[in-house]
């Protein structure tokens, strides 16, 4: 996969693991023959009212989406950062094996309309939330991110005792 990344915040200590992440999310997401003819760019940008999209930008000679640009919010700090790239890679793979379109209006072959379905119901984002957690625990787990960012847990500690709820039924 071909990747650019600009406007990273904290670029001489941030980038290497945007990069390493978004690599390491495609490889997960798709398989190495598609990654080679892959180009994602990874703009940031704290001007956006969302944590970040995905969008097609170019197109192969079959037709299919091998261009990505992928815009995240620099202002969320870098767990969350990591989980939206997690998040919006899902997207590209959704675009790549054609599960979804750019319009929004089919999920794996069945019509869809975005526009009378909540957003969390949306299949794509049902997806995407998911892996998005999964995905960047497994990276967190690999990079060891306890050691470098501040609120990611190390899940081989496990809690040493369990506190009440505290709920009143």
């Amino acid at each position: 996969m071909q990747l650019s990344i600009i406007g990273c915040p904290d670029k001489k200590r941030f980038r290497p693991y945007v990069k390493r992440a978004a690599l390491f999310y495609a490889s997960q997401l798709m398989s190495k023959k598609v990654l080679d003819h892959l180009y994602v760019q990874i703009k940031f940008n704290d001007e956006i009212d969302v944590c970040g999209y995905a969008e097609i930008r170019e197109y192969n000679l079959a037709g299919k989406p091998r261009g990505f640009e992928i815009e995240v919010n620099s202002s969320i700090g870098a767990a969350e950062i990591l989980k939206t790239i997690a998040h919006e890679m899902t997207h590209v793979k959704q675009y790549v094996y054609c599960e979804t379109n750019d319009t929004l209006t089919k999920w794996k072959d069945k019509r869809v309309d975005s526009d009378t379905i909540d957003y969390w119901v949306q299949p794509w984002e049902i997806e995407a939330h998911g892996y998005e957690l999964g995905l960047f625990q497994m990276f967190a787990i690999k990079e060891k991110l306890w050691e470098v960012f501040e609120g990611v847990r190390n899940p081989e500690n496990l809690l040493k005792e369990a506190k009440p709820l505290g709920w009143k039924i």
